[in-house]
Parts: C-alpha cells; sequence; structure tokens
C-alpha cells in the first residue's frame, strides 16, 4: 500500500495534468477570441461582403433543453473548472461528469469543452463553412 506521500504525489500529477488540459483548451479559447478580435479590426474592402449564414440559435436558448443536472455541469465547466473538480463540487465521479459533458456537447452543438465555452461566451459559430 503506498504511503501519505507517494498517494498525495499521484494526486498532484493527476491534477497537473488535468490542469495542462485545461491550459491548452483556455489556450484554443484565446485564439478563437483573438482571430475574432482581429477580424472585427480588419478594415472593410470594397468587396462585397458574403452572405451571412443563418444565425444559430442563441445559447441561453440552447442551454434551456439541458437538464437541471446537466445545467450544473455546463455553469461550472465554464467557470474554468476541471472534471475532477466538477465532480467533487456535484458530488459525482469524473467519468459521470465525462458523460454529461459529451451530452451537452451534442445538445448544444460543439465538439469540446474550448467551443462550448467560447460559445457560452458569445465567440462567433465555427460551423459556418469557413476555413481557418
Amino acid at each position: 500500500m503506498p504511503d501519505k506521500e507517494e498517494c498525495c504525489q499521484q494526486v498532484l500529477t493527476c491534477d497537473l495534468r488535468a490542469l495542462r488540459r485545461d491550459v491548452n483548451e483556455v489556450i484554443k479559447l484565446l485564439k478563437i477570441l483573438v482571430d475574432e478580435r482581429r477580424s472585427e479590426d480588419a478594415p472593410f474592402t470594397s468587396a462585397p461582403a458574403p452572405a451571412p449564414a443563418p444565425a444559430p440559435a442563441p445559447v441561453n436558448n440552447r442551454r434551456e433543453v439541458l437538464t437541471d443536472r446537466e445545467t450544473e455541469v455546463f455553469q461550472l465547466l465554464v467557470t474554468g473548472m476541471s472534471n475532477h473538480q466538477i465532480g467533487r463540487r456535484l458530488g459525482i465521479t469524473e467519468r459521470t461528469v465525462k458523460n454529461k459533458l459529451h451530452t451537452i456537447y451534442r445538445k448544444i452543438g460543439v465538439s469540446g469543452r474550448a467551443e462550448a465555452i467560447a460559445q457560452h461566451f458569445g465567440a462567433p459559430d465555427r460551423h459556418d463553412g469557413s476555413s481557418d
């Protein structure tokens, strides 16, 4: 049986891995936001603008389809909590958090954590067929 120090090291290692994943997700989100800001600041050209894609339903309307538990998980997700932290806060396993997140992503039409957060904070829909 591992001693207390080894257990602490394992927990710290796990937390650091989760933190690294979260930082990578935040970096992706920031890149999306920076790209959007740059496109807003770009000078207008004389070329006609392409026809806008149909506007996606607002995030708040989409969130109405979430269950109460999914809404709780989503609210903690957008605060930057890791799956482990969300699980501890809600008294559920990390695996249950992951399952809830996958259901949430499907319901709101995103592919992952960064996109869900970006959509929540009003970043443009990246599924409009445009290439980066």
